[in-house]
């Protein structure tokens, strides 16, 4: 057995790569757990119905002691009941089964990753170029799981792309890495790969985002079909798409759906009818950029000096100051040459009450790191204006942005639903 490179359980004594795994996800909003799927759990950190940036924080918080210091079930209850006092979450489930499904879970999945990294070794891999399935002791345990015990086949066969554990929920199964001379010691034999049957489960019947169907291998719970951490460990293949800015509307342009980014649901419906806004809401030409700034930190009760912390329909939390209008705290206003200053009132209409806001998962090429961004959607028709309008405000770690316009595609279907991507995490009633 791998006992070179066998580490410890966990809930046991700290794992350097577990905890690394952990700490390089970002958190990210969810409604349902059908909303990040397979390997997006490498890139977030979620909790079904935890929309509010501090309530996942905090909970984030709660798994990361559990992780880094080794503490109990029950011991992470203790800090789950503290955290739903502190925010008031009414989350769906028994406490019993909701602690021990975000407990279990992110403790056995980040630790399967933390194997993964070390599996990754190159000079590992040439002595022990060989992974062992090994059932593990579950209470109740799954037929063809049982029959996977056993299992030998080098470490970069496809087999192992969805068959690594943990395959399902409460699945205790492992992977072990092995040399020739340990499979000859325990009489094991190096493959075929077992066959797969693959067959489509619909999912998410009861999600606020709505069911889809997935395709899975027999045997494997959906969501599971996947190696835990294996998509951080291939720089060949960019793990996520890079971030695409804003699309800007064209005249005459014509759209097509995107899939940028992670957790990419959009929904069928139709957006809320556009409001009617004065024609005052859009500012004259060739004011100062210093009028525009004032004019937008004024919607917020903000001033140059002195920023806010807006809380938005979500509950989330946007700062709003003169930061978000230069490269640096004392340097130049860089508005006019945003495009949008005109607009700034309709865009703070926009963050203040949006017709929907959506977050995803994306990429920043280049830095090898996961942001979440924001996006709140507002339709609004100017007084005098024959052409309804869209306006987008876009919020995330990396800064934000802001389109608006009043061509007649800002309101067609193919260029929402080139916007419309990720999460909804709020949809205004008519």
């Amino acid at each position: 057995m791998d006992t070179c490179v066998m580490a410890v359980s966990h809930g046991s004594l700290p794992f350097k790569e577990q905890i690394d795994y952990f700490r390089g996800k970002v958190d990210l909003p969810t409604r349902s757990w059908t909303d990040v799927y397979t390997a997006e759990h490498d890139y977030a950190f979620v909790v079904a119905g935890a929309v509010k940036r501090d309530l996942l924080a905090d909970l984030r918080g709660a798994v990361e002691k559990s992780i880094a210091n080794g503490t109990t079930l029950e011991q992470f209850r203790k800090d789950f009941d503290q955290v739903v006092g502190k925010h008031g979450w009414q989350y769906q489930g028994e406490r019993g089964w909701r602690t021990n499904v975000i407990w279990e879970t992110n403790l056995r999945q980040s630790y399967n990753a933390g194997r993964e990294a070390q599996m990754a070794d190159p000079e590992l891999r040439k002595r022990r170029p060989y992974g062992i399935y090994r059932h593990g002791d579950s209470a109740h345990p799954r037929p063809m799981h049982l029959a996977w015990n056993g299992t030998t086949l080098p470490l970069d066969d496809p087999w192992w792309s969805t068959h690594t554990p943990q395959n399902g929920w409460g699945c205790k199964c492992k992977k072990f890495m092995a040399s020739a001379r340990d499979i000859e010691r325990q009489g094991l034999t190096i493959g075929p790969a077992p066959a797969i049957e693959w067959e489509d489960r619909v999912i998410g019947k009861n999600s606020p985002n709505g069911p889809r169907t997935v395709r899975i291998p027999k045997g494997i719970d959906p969501g599971f079909e996947y190696a835990p951490g294996q998509s951080r460990l291939t720089p060949a293949v960019p793990p996520l798409r890079a971030y695409d800015p804003l699309p800007q509307p064209v005249p005459g342009a014509k759209y097509s759906a995107t899939t940028t980014g992670l957790s990419n649901r959009r929904l069928p419906d139709a957006m809320p009818s556009p409001r009617t806004v004065p024609a005052t809401r859009v500012l004259p030409e060739g004011l100062t950029d210093q009028k525009y700034l004032d004019q937008f930190l004024g919607e917020f009760g903000a001033t140059e000096s002195a920023p806010v912390v807006f809380k938005d329909v979500t509950g989330d939390a946007v700062v709003i100051g003169r930061d978000m209008f230069s490269n640096t705290p004392t340097g130049p206003l860089l508005i006019r040459r945003s495009g949008v200053a005109r607009e700034l009132p309709i865009l703070a209409d926009t963050l203040k009450a949006p017709d929907e806001v959506w977050v995803r998962l994306e990429w920043l090429e280049g830095q090898s790191k996961a942001v979440v961004r924001r996006r709140y959607l507002r339709r609004f028709k100017v007084e005098g204006q024959p052409t309804p309008a869209l306006a987008v405000f876009e919020v995330g770690g990396d800064g934000w942005a802001g389109v608006s316009s009043f061509v007649q595609e800002a309101g067609s279907t193919e260029y929402l639903e080139q916007l419309r991507l990720g999460v909804l995490l709020y949809s205004r009633p008519e």
